[in-house]
């Protein structure tokens, strides 16, 4: 299942290097609410993402990468918990449907940290084509409220993805890749995970953009995308 349009493209353009020849920035489906309460986090726990139906270690990979791609835009620490840390066996880490006012306080004593990022891998195929969902947010343990989210399917059976798979290989992983190059994404888990953590940040803004405290109209119209957001986390039924 896949947002309609939630995402803005001149959003969408921080952080996206347009190289010739290149599309624009995926409008990929996700939420991203005010600059302020982004700004306002100084620390997340990044748990360890679950999978649907997915290969073994893909989860675990799919966290690694993400967490690098993240970390990158330094937009605050970034702390990765595995699932079989004995804090997460103490908390409900799964309630896509909502978290009640002590669950958040929970984590939040258990963690230490202000904001926490919790995740899915799903509809993971690698033959006859690659194919991930992957289905994101970060929660501000302090007020309960939804700053970013991810909620998306790569199909590389869509021709814009395959093309933007070659430009993510031109713009950034360059060399060392012979003689398949790009195409070592169409057949490479870890390779397409690298791909997807990329235009996944690429929907978060710069680190020094977040930290101003400007409202725009932009942002208002966002911010009113949140519960058409949390609506589509409930109807995919996790």
């Amino acid at each position: 299942m896949r947002l309609n349009k939630i995402a803005i493209p001149t959003l969408l353009c921080l952080g996206w290097l347009v190289l010739p020849g290149c599309q624009k920035p995926p409008d990929i489906g996700h939420y991203l609410g005010r600059p302020e309460d982004l700004a306002r986090i100084n620390r997340v726990v990044f748990v360890q993402l679950t999978g649907q139906d997915s290969c073994p270690g893909i989860a675990e990979d799919m966290t690694v990468a993400l967490s690098h791609a993240i970390g990158a835009r330094r937009l605050f620490r970034l702390d990765v918990v595995t699932r079989d840390d004995p804090r997460c066996k103490t908390l409900s880490l799964d309630g896509w449907a909502g978290f009640t006012i002590k669950q958040l306080r929970d984590m939040r004593e258990t963690f230490q940290c202000d904001a926490i990022l919790l995740g899915t891998v799903r509809d993971f195929r690698p033959h006859p084509r690659m194919q991930m969902g992957l289905d994101l947010r970060l929660m501000d343990l302090r007020s309960g409220r939804l700053v970013w989210g991810i909620n998306h399917v790569w199909d590389t059976t869509d021709k814009t993805v395959t093309k933007r798979v070659k430009c993510f290989f031109d713009s950034r992983m360059r060399d060392g890749y012979e003689p398949m190059n790009w195409q070592l994404a169409m057949i490479s888990p870890k390779a397409f995970e690298k791909f997807v953590a990329f235009e996944v940040v690429a929907t978060l803004p710069d680190g020094p953009e977040v930290k101003t405290n400007r409202k725009s109209r932009r942002w208002a119209t966002l911010e009113k995308n949140e519960k058409n957001f949390r609506n589509a986390f409930k109807s995919s039924g996790l």
